[in-house]
C-alpha cells in the first residue's frame, strides 16, 4: 500500500482538479473554434446585390438567393 500523508492527499487532488480544468478548457477552446471555422464557410454576402445569406452545401461557389450570381466563400484572395 502506498503511504501518503494528509497533505499530499490533498495537493494530489487539488493538482488532479486543475489539470482536467485545464483538459476541458482547451477541448472547449478546440470546439469553438472549428465552429467559428465551420460558420464563416457557411455564410456568404453576395458582391453585387449584398444579400447575406446562409449556404450549408458544400459547392465552392454557391448561387446568390436574390441575384443568381456566382459567389465566392470567405474572403477572396484571387487579386493578392
Amino acid at each position: 500500500m502506498i503511504e501518503m500523508d494528509f497533505e499530499e492527499f490533498s495537493l494530489f487532488i487539488v493538482a488532479g482538479c486543475v489539470l482536467m480544468m485545464g483538459l476541458l478548457l482547451l477541448v472547449h477552446s478546440l470546439r469553438a473554434r472549428s465552429y467559428r471555422h465551420k460558420r464563416f464557410n457557411q455564410v456568404v454576402q453576395c458582391p453585387v446585390c449584398g444579400e447575406v445569406f446562409d449556404d450549408r452545401s458544400a459547392e465552392k461557389m454557391p448561387e446568390c438567393k436574390g441575384c443568381g450570381r456566382k459567389t465566392i466563400r470567405g474572403y477572396d484572395k484571387s487579386l493578392g
